[in-house]
């Protein structure tokens, strides 16, 4: 019998009883990354993992992106002191720090998963908020949170939102809001070359996916998980904030940014045909019933071997020694 996912009593999702159905955000940042979610995607890519379609055609220019956000944040009452663009990761999170210390009320990141998770990662543990424009091919985070792909009506629900906390993940001293990839997805976001990416998109991660298989080193993984004595064995992990996983298919289907756990899958075989088969389970909602498939939660998660590929978010992190946690209520957010 397959392992059955543990049930958690879970923390309550904190009351927006009190909130003002128009937050009074009166200093607000935006930071764009106009160059998110310009990677080619075939619709039969797009069928296979659920991808949403996006409502309204994007400007592919920056400062034709730019100017087309900031009408339709004034058309709300919203007016950014300062309005960024940025495609570095390192840039969006100093200067989401430097909203941090400036006591801005809202940061808003108009872009894709990455850049949403370099925000973030200079916003925890503030009492600055976050609002999203998806910019991105995905956009894991705007689905969790049940936020429209069309600019105009996100801009609406920044407005008229609410204020919700959220749990993030740690990697060591890292963030992440979405997901953790340990092992193989991590090795194939590090060999995709970040230019064959934006120009063919998930073609060029397909490719790098396929001739990894005959090159990756899949070395035994040992987790210690929480206080437990005995070691897990897998070949590959995903460790999850968040239900969705490279599109709009349920991976972690358990997860809830606010129950205090983070959910992790476990991989315990490898081979090209086994991955095709996880594939097929993952298309059809069936890995919890393999066997060789482990699902569970936990609050911390250390990887014993020396060091490991990681990817946060779908952003490539390195090899890392890895201790993983949760870190609850840790980021403000604005919600529909």
């Amino acid at each position: 019998m397959p392992r059955r996912l543990p049930k958690r009593p879970s923390r309550p999702v904190p009351s927006n009883r009190g909130v003002p159905r128009h937050p009074p955000f009166k200093k607000i940042m935006l930071i764009c990354n106009p160059h998110s979610g310009h990677g080619f995607f075939p619709p039969f890519f797009r069928q296979l993992l659920g991808i949403r379609k996006t409502a309204a055609a994007v400007p592919r220019h920056p400062a034709t992106l730019l100017r087309r956000i900031l009408a339709l944040l004034a058309k709300h009452q919203l007016y950014p002191r300062q309005a960024i663009i940025t495609s570095s990761s390192a840039a969006a999170t100093e200067m989401a720090r430097e909203c941090v210390r400036q006591q801005y009320d809202l940061v808003i990141a108009a872009g894709g998963d990455g850049t949403i998770n370099a925000v973030v990662n200079g916003l925890a543990c503030s009492r600055t908020a976050l609002a999203v424009l998806p910019l991105g091919t995905i956009n894991i985070f705007g689905l969790q949170i049940n936020l429209p792909l069309d600019i105009e009506r996100a801009c609406a629900i920044i407005a008229g939102g609410r204020i919700h906390t959220m749990d993030l993940g740690m990697v060591n001293r890292r963030y992440f809001a979405c997901m953790a990839g340990i092992g193989f997805d991590a090795f194939v976001i590090k060999a995709t070359d970040p230019h064959l990416k934006r120009i063919f998109g998930v073609i060029a991660l397909a490719f790098s996916a396929f001739v990894g298989f005959f090159i990756y080193p899949f070395t035994h993984l040992r987790l210690r998980i929480d206080q437990e004595k005995h070691v897990r064995k897998g070949y590959f992990v995903i460790v999850g904030n968040m239900k969705y996983y490279g599109g709009g298919l349920l991976l972690l289907p358990h997860a809830n940014t606010s129950d205090g756990y983070l959910d992790v899958c476990l991989f315990k075989r490898r081979g090209f045909f086994t991955f095709v088969r996880y594939l097929w389970g993952w298309r059809r909602g069936l890995l919890e019933k393999y066997l060789d498939v482990e699902y569970f939660q936990c609050k911390k998660l250390v990887v014993q071997n020396r060091r490991q590929y990681v990817h946060l978010d779908g952003e490539y992190l390195g090899r890392e020694r890895i201790r993983l946690k949760i870190v609850p209520a840790a980021l403000r957010i604005v919600v529909p």
